[in-house]
């Protein structure tokens, strides 16, 4: 019966026990490393892919909105154009019924005097006179 519970029988060769850290070490130094740069390069490009992807997605997200946006802009300024136009209407309206009134105000101020009065008696005096 074999004295080390290990021993199957096999003439074991002497090892160094090392450390966690120095495992990791020479493991990424040496024998995963080219393991590992093909996942980071593999990773990397998937990464970049859907990185690609999703800024294709926002861009056109963005441009869908753009449009939306001049849309609103053109419903805008044609609604201010309007408003501009209505508002010249008011204005001219507004002009002309100030002339009325300035126009009514100054008929007023003929029609008001004495001499006025004078030419309408003189008038009325000259059509009912009778002509020989």
């Amino acid at each position: 019966m074999p004295q080390n519970p290990l021993d199957i029988g096999i003439e074991a060769v002497p090892s160094k026990i090392i450390s966690f850290t120095a495992f990791k070490n020479a493991a990424n130094n040496n024998i995963l490393m080219p393991l590992r740069k093909d996942k980071v390069k593999h990773k990397a490009k998937y990464d970049s892919q859907d990185t690609q992807e999703s800024l294709k997605a926002e861009v056109a997200a963005l441009q869908q909105e753009l449009v939306i946006v001049k849309q609103q802009k053109a419903e805008l300024e044609n609604l201010l154009k309007q408003q501009e136009e209505a508002r010249k209407i008011q204005v001219q309206e507004m002009q002309i019924e100030i002339d009325l009134n300035k126009l009514a105000h100054q008929i007023a101020e003929i029609t008001q005097t004495d001499y006025f009065q004078q030419l309408q008696i003189e008038v009325e005096s000259l059509r009912h006179t009778k002509i020989p």
